[in-house]
């Protein structure tokens, strides 16, 4: 009797949460992601990208809607919603739209923290268990066409983007987040699987989150681009 009761109060818990859930509109989803997307103090993930054989090692940094990432012995990144800056020269400059990130298939601006602002014109395609599909073309200026999001709705979080280049017919890659884990009250990917579908190849990242709080001000600033980094690159 009392298996048969838990089980019906668990069901009952289940339908109720869900009920909540699909009554949130877009509006409210989209700021939810926005809210988890961001980042509340300095966090770190130390991240090992592999491509084919080849591996390497780079550090993503995030505080608010800011994203610094470098690869260890190559590219430095200063990321905002809709602007990114690499170094050149020992100092900050604007990045080429669509520059790539050497030796994967991710683009600069697919790192960019998700805000609600980033799609123009927001549609719903689809709302089931798998996922709610929010469709948009960029707002910001993009080397995409179309993006559609595959969001987790309990968790805010997007699990799964495919972008589309020059035409919305297009489809040129898809991007798959996994492995979710809880830092500092948000949801945040354990791993990222970018396939590029033109050039049959795929890019994955583990990626390892902790909380940085005293990380300096400036590495989030144009200046901390100027000089040597301030990484601290972990033994090994």
């Amino acid at each position: 009797m009392i298996t048969r009761m838990s089980s019906r109060l668990v069901l009952m818990v289940m339908v109720f949460t869900t009920t909540i859930a699909r009554a949130e509109g877009l509006p409210e989803l989209l700021a939810g992601i926005e809210s988890n997307a961001r980042f509340g103090v300095p966090t770190r993930a130390d991240v090992r990208i592999t491509r084919g054989t080849a591996s390497t090692d780079a550090v993503l940094l995030g505080h608010g809607r800011v994203v610094y990432f470098e690869v260890k012995d190559g590219v430095r990144a200063l990321l905002r919603p809709g602007k990114a800056l690499v170094q050149s020269r020992g100092r900050a400059a604007p990045a080429i739209l669509g520059l790539a990130l050497p030796g994967t298939d991710l683009l600069l601006e697919d790192l960019e923290v998700f805000t609600a602002s980033a799609l123009r014109t927001p549609l719903v395609s689809d709302d089931s268990p798998a996922g709610v599909v929010v469709t948009g073309a960029p707002a910001y200026g993009s080397a995409y066409a179309l993006l559609v999001y595959t969001i987790d709705r309990g968790r805010h979080a997007v699990v799964r983007t495919q972008y589309y280049r020059d035409t919305t017919s297009n489809l040129v890659k898809v991007r798959r987040d996994g492995a979710l884990v809880h830092v500092d009250g948000h949801w945040r990917p354990g791993e990222v699987t970018v396939e590029d579908l033109p050039g049959s190849t795929s890019t994955q990242l583990r990626l390892t989150w902790r909380a940085v709080p005293d990380t300096p001000h400036s590495v989030f600033t144009p200046a901390g681009m100027r000089g040597p980094s301030q990484i601290e690159w972990p033994p090994g």
